[in-house]
């Protein structure tokens, strides 16, 4: 009796548990215009990062989220966390501004990093090549004298 009572009990309960514990689904406020992504009162978040130095605790604090939260919202809208998606911005930013001919230093603290270094290091993880080989291969005519 009791053994029949307790599995019908276990079956039941794990019937309606995910049901009763599981939080429903939260709306983004987030969605993709193009190669944007905007929140629903039209803040660009990409501009946005850009203007707050690509501190993804800045750019919540700035939209009214926590940290977690704004990752969770882009990832549904986009399927990138947004330390991915600031980096990936920098590094679409880098190529534009070394194709514009901006010296590399200059663009690594544009774009802030604090250290050069990481700026090559996130250059090289976007586009497989160092920053001053994705020079040479968007400027073949700036020859080093």
């Amino acid at each position: 009796m009791f053994y029949t009572d307790f599995s019908n009990n276990l079956v039941h309960n794990s019937e309606t548990f995910p049901k009763t514990m599981s939080r429903p689904a939260t709306p983004t406020p987030f969605t993709r215009q193009g190669d944007r992504v905007v929140d629903k009162s039209g803040v660009d978040l990409l501009q946005l990062a850009e203007e707050k130095g690509f501190n993804v605790k800045n750019v919540a604090e700035e939209l009214g989220f926590t940290v977690i939260q704004l990752q969770r919202h882009v990832e549904a809208a986009i399927g990138l966390k947004p330390k991915d998606l600031f980096c990936n911005h920098r590094a679409l930013l880098a190529k534009r501004m070394i194709t514009e001919g901006m010296d590399l230093h200059d663009i690594g603290e544009k774009l802030g990093y604090l250290y050069y270094s990481h700026f090559c290091t996130d250059i090289k993880k976007f586009y497989g090549i160092s920053p001053k080989q994705l020079e040479k291969k968007l400027r073949p005519d700036k020859v080093k004298k």
